[in-house]
């Protein structure tokens, strides 16, 4: 997918405003990376003009499967003044639709247990492709899109280039420390 400079740079702010001062910079430099790999899918939510919300899905492989089409969702933002008002619902049901279109066996994602829980999602037997000392396990989840493509698979995975460094697979890590 290819995006002007204006939307790079605006998707890139959504990330960073949505992500507050802590972490903000970490995701907009991330997104920045993702939105260069070629099969980076980015949704949109807008309100009039403005970007209020953004989610990127890029390939997902699985090491044992490589016959699996699968994607990672990651990041979702939100600005914080549209909490709360089920947009980041919106933009995951609206790449799951757009991602059954390409024939996408799953979609994997490392996030809060519950909020992904209500989404469809649930736990995996794919490994992470970075395991940390402290891992909450119901945080990495899987939703399946094309029913039974994932049963019994397992084993290894690797994600895109952008995302592939520790730090971003460790739910403890702090920005900064």
């Amino acid at each position: 997918m290819t995006f002007t400079i204006d939307k790079k740079q605006d998707i890139k702010q959504l990330h960073l405003n949505a992500f507050g001062d802590k972490e903000g910079p970490l995701i907009r430099d991330l997104v920045g990376d993702m939105l260069e790999e070629q099969e980076t899918i980015s949704i949109n939510i807008e309100k009039g003009d403005k970007l209020v919300g953004n989610v990127l899905f890029t390939p997902f492989n699985l090491t044992e499967h490589p016959d699996k089409k699968c994607y990672l969702l990651a990041p979702i933002g939100i600005l914080p003044e549209y909490h709360g008002q089920g947009l980041g619902k919106a933009l995951i049901e609206k790449g799951v639709r757009h991602l059954i279109a390409l024939n996408v066996d799953a979609i994997f994602v490392l996030g809060y247990p519950k909020y992904y829980g209500r989404r469809g999602f649930y736990p995996t037997y794919v490994a992470l492709p970075y395991q940390t000392e402290v891992m909450r396990i119901d945080a990495w989840k899987m939703r399946e899109l094309k029913p039974g493509s994932m049963a019994e698979v397992g084993g290894t995975s690797v994600a895109c280039d952008a995302i592939m460094k520790p730090l971003y697979w460790d739910i403890n890590y702090e920005p900064g420390n």
